[in-house]
């Protein structure tokens, strides 16, 4: 995290780890965590611009991904968190 630097990171399948043919491999799954208003020390959070808040019951929120075009780089502005999840991918390392 930087108070000033924004990065673009590029996903190269270079094992080519995706599944083929199957039609699993439609994009990626983003989940962008920032403070509200861009106030690091705000109580309030972000994710994918939706407050996270308490809930009385601890229900949790319905947490819906951003879905992106995976040949697109990864946006990480300043002061977010980013999680990325890979349709399709396999790791042959967790096989």
């Amino acid at each position: 995290m930087s108070d000033s630097t924004s990065l673009e990171v590029s996903l190269v399948d270079d094992m080519k780890s995706y599944a083929r043919g199957n039609g699993d491999r439609n994009g990626r799954e983003e989940y962008h965590l920032t403070p509200k208003d861009g106030n690091i020390p705000s109580d309030v959070m972000l994710l994918n611009r939706t407050p996270l808040k308490l809930m009385e019951t601890f229900d949790s929120h319905a947490i819906n991904p951003r879905l992106v075009d995976d040949t697109l780089p990864v946006r990480v502005a300043h002061d977010l968190i980013v999680f990325v999840t890979l349709r399709g991918f396999i790791a042959p390392a967790c096989a």
